[in-house]
């Protein structure tokens, strides 16, 4: 019995100090040690296209900020940030410009449908200009930002975060995705840059 105690002891002895240097970095270390850009991406394939994903999000399954049928989401908890990629079919673009006054391109319609519906689920917000996106994408679209809060500070008194809303939408080969990004305002002036390694990333 004490030989066999021994051994336990020497066991947990040998697990406590092996490998004395290999200590567990979170992601929230990784981002600061790689001057607030995520360290690591892989090529991730959806649909008609891939592009590349950072390392450090996980699948998610939760559609309660996705609009289209067609869609991946993905999340990085400890940054609490959230990352989605749409596809919208074309009787689903059609609906979307049907509800506007004005006749849109397809591309246009999807984007500023999608920027209202954000604006309307949130109680205070800021959006940004509509721009074209840079020459390094390689694909026709535009890129908006909104900062907003989801929380009623009139009858919540924990007085929710702002998030921001990073969202771009591309024509890759006549066909209209979404990109979108979220997370605490105070996070994501950071990963804008990200945002857009992301979108420059895209194969088709």
């Amino acid at each position: 019995m004490k030989l066999l105690s021994s051994f336990s002891l020497v066991a947990i002895l040998f697990l406590t100090t092996a490998c004395p240097g290999v200590k567990y970095k979170s992601n929230i270390d990784k981002l600061h040690d790689n001057n607030m850009n995520f360290p690591d991406y892989n090529r991730f394939v959806f649909e008609d296209i891939s592009f590349l994903k950072p390392d450090m999000f996980d699948k998610e399954y939760s559609e309660s900020y996705i609009i289209s049928d067609i869609y991946e989401t993905f999340v990085a908890y400890e940054i609490f940030t959230h990352f989605s990629v749409e596809l919208f079919t074309a009787s689903r673009i059609e609906v979307i410009q049907y509800s506007f006054d004005e006749e849109l391109t397809e591309l246009d319609a999807v984007h500023d449908n999608y920027i209202l519906k954000r604006e309307n689920s949130l109680y205070n917000y800021e959006t940004s200009i509509k721009k074209e996106l840079p020459e390094t994408v390689g694909f026709d679209g535009c890129i908006q930002i909104i900062h907003g809060d989801d929380t009623d500070y009139e009858y919540d008194y924990n007085y929710g975060q702002t998030t921001s809303y990073f969202l771009a939408t591309l024509n890759i080969n006549d066909e209209i995705y979404v990109f979108q990004m979220t997370g605490k305002k105070e996070n994501m002036g950071y990963l804008y840059d990200d945002f857009l390694k992301i979108l420059s990333s895209i194969e088709s």
